[in-house]
């Protein structure tokens, strides 16, 4: 989804980047409209007329107002239109900026990470796709446990071995179908719920990359509902979420106050995404901090300068420094992780990395 917008290549014309709550349950449309033909009057004098045209009409003729939010982005010198409908709310902005402004939906994206479910059972094994709330069936895997002998013949206990045995490659079949999956759709962490046993055994049979992303476990029957499933899962991943990214804030500013391979406040940050150092970015979702970027060399600073420590290229002007920081961090592969109200964070300066090197 980012990758269009963090490829875009600067024109001589800005990007209007327009982002809008359409969640026709809380506000009408005809609002909706009255917001965006506020924006669209009140447009800096640098947004190209031929942008905010297409943005009005596009919204007055085409749009189908099923999501509840929506991204548009648009310069027509540079040959850029996207639109993402989102199944969460955006809070209503706009911006023109010489970049894509994407802030916004990367919040979104690293606030609602894409897990995979799986149920697993002796006899057949469920997989699902858990994003922004939602789940969503992918099929699964199945097979047959054979019954009892009614004939006799065999022992009882080498006939139960049998079936044990029998349940165990179909556990595996399930692991090996999950995995193909896992590959396919890039899943950042994994449910799995079932009896404890079913659990283990299938997770055994994971590669070792699948199981280190883990997030949790959980009993469920094979056949559970998928509303009822998804109101679990809702409740699963907020609490880890919520501890993960507790143990990740203590883990980095332990490292930062140590001076080992971690920052802490927004220079020495935006230092490090410039090099490509950092492996993971925390930010407060409500910090913004005006700045300066180079657009020759990329150095970025929250200082009162004019000229590039770096290059000595002219600096410009950013309103908000962060959404370079985060489209940086994500061009040079490093992972965002927003938070909201963060106490420690906010006394480290509402940002922090932890580093590659």
């Amino acid at each position: 989804m980012l990758e269009p917008l963090l490829n875009y290549v600067p024109s001589k014309s800005p990007v209007v980047s327009l982002y809008l709550n359409t969640d026709m349950t809380k506000r009408l449309k005809e609002e909706v409209m009255l917001v965006l033909k506020d924006f669209l009057k009140e447009a800096p004098e640098e947004a190209n007329p031929e942008d905010l045209s297409k943005i009005e009409d596009f919204f007055s003729l085409e749009y189908d107002w099923q999501s509840r939010g929506v991204a548009v982005f648009s310069c027509a010198e540079g040959d850029l239109w996207l639109v993402y409908p989102s199944p969460k709310p955006f809070n209503d902005e706009m911006q023109v900026l010489p970049e894509p402004y994407i802030r916004p939906l990367v919040h979104l994206l690293s606030s609602h990470e894409r897990y995979g479910v799986i149920l697993v059972s002796r006899e057949q094994a469920r997989f699902f796709s858990f994003q922004m709330g939602k789940l969503e069936e992918f099929g699964g895997v199945s097979g047959t446990i054979p019954g009892k002998h009614k004939q006799g013949g065999w022992a009882q206990a080498r006939y139960q071995r049998h079936i044990d045995e029998h349940a165990a490659q179909q556990l595996k079949n399930a692991a090996e179908a999950f995995a193909k999956l896992w590959d396919k759709e890039k899943f950042s962490y994994v449910i799995i719920g079932g009896t404890e046993e079913n659990v283990k055994t299938f997770t055994d049979f994971l590669p070792g990359s699948i199981q280190e992303a883990i997030a949790t476990t959980f009993t469920a029957d094979i056949m559970v509902p998928i509303s009822e499933l998804e109101e679990e899962v809702v409740s699963l991943v907020e609490e880890f979420e919520k501890d993960r990214n507790e143990e990740l804030v203590r883990q980095i500013l332990t490292e930062a106050a140590k001076g080992r391979k971690a920052t802490s406040g927004l220079d020495d940050t935006l230092n490090a995404i410039r090099e490509g150092r950092v492996n993971i970015l925390l930010l407060d979702s409500a910090f913004r901090a005006p700045g300066k970027k180079c657009p020759n060399c990329g150095y970025m600073s929250s200082q009162r300068i004019e000229i590039c420590p770096v290059c000595s290229s002219a600096l410009e002007e950013r309103p908000d420094i962060l959404n370079d920081a985060l489209a940086e961090t994500l061009r040079k592969g490093g992972k965002i992780v927003t938070l909201s109200g963060n106490h420690d964070l906010a006394k480290a300066g509402y940002i922090a990395s932890l580093l590659r090197y």
